[in-house]
């Protein structure tokens, strides 16, 4: 069994993954994933994953320190 060490920015960071591989599914392939996995509560999810690829990117550039490090 694999011991999966998920911390907030990990969670963050796969969170804008998923985000990014959707937008090239949609464009690339005319399936929008999220859409069908979460169907009405669509807009949620793009918040959510938006929100995590923004914390991610700033974390990155040093704008911001959101997580303990």
């Amino acid at each position: 069994m694999v011991d999966l060490d998920l911390d907030t920015e990990m969670a963050a960071t796969i969170g804008a993954a998923v985000g990014s591989i959707n937008y090239g599914a949609t464009e690339l392939l005319g399936t929008n994933y999220m859409a069908d996995l979460l169907g009405s509560n669509v807009g949620l999810g793009y918040i959510a994953v938006g929100a995590a690829g923004v914390v991610v990117v700033t974390e990155h550039l040093g704008v911001t320190e959101v997580f303990d490090g």
